[in-house]
């Protein structure tokens, strides 16, 4: 379910979260949802427990997911999803401005994003 990308500069515990929040956007987690143990996990994908407990401790004070001690870490509510798209539109945001800041114009972002929109199942890079 979830793949660390080893070549990318973004720290692994963020990648995590990123991947969590994408799939609770979705629809794939839902509400109650149990998101997969540390140890299962961190085994799964090859890499240290506390990096995955950082992932999900963020995700916690986020207000994305809840913890029950002894059965593990569940995705809060329905309106969590409301939170991710602020997040996702936060994340566009910072990219757009980083387009902006390298001379991109916004005639050609716009393009970008009618590009997406009118695609029907999805983005085709190109």
């Amino acid at each position: 379910m979830f793949v660390i990308q080893t070549k990318d500069d973004t720290p692994v515990y963020i990648q995590l979260q990123h991947q969590v929040l994408d799939y609770i956007a979705l629809g794939i987690l839902r509400k109650d949802d149990q998101l997969p143990s540390v140890r299962t996990l961190s085994k799964e994908l090859g890499i240290n427990p506390n990096t995955v407990a950082k992932a999900y401790s963020n995700l916690e004070m986020q207000g994305y997911v809840y913890t029950v001690p002894a059965k593990g870490v569940f995705v809060k509510s329905e309106n969590v999803t409301d939170l991710v798209y602020e997040h996702k539109l936060e994340e566009l945001k910072t990219k757009m401005a980083d387009c902006k800041n390298v001379g991109i114009k916004k005639e050609k972002i716009l393009e970008v994003v009618n590009k997406v929109y009118k695609e029907d199942d999805g983005y085709v890079k190109g």
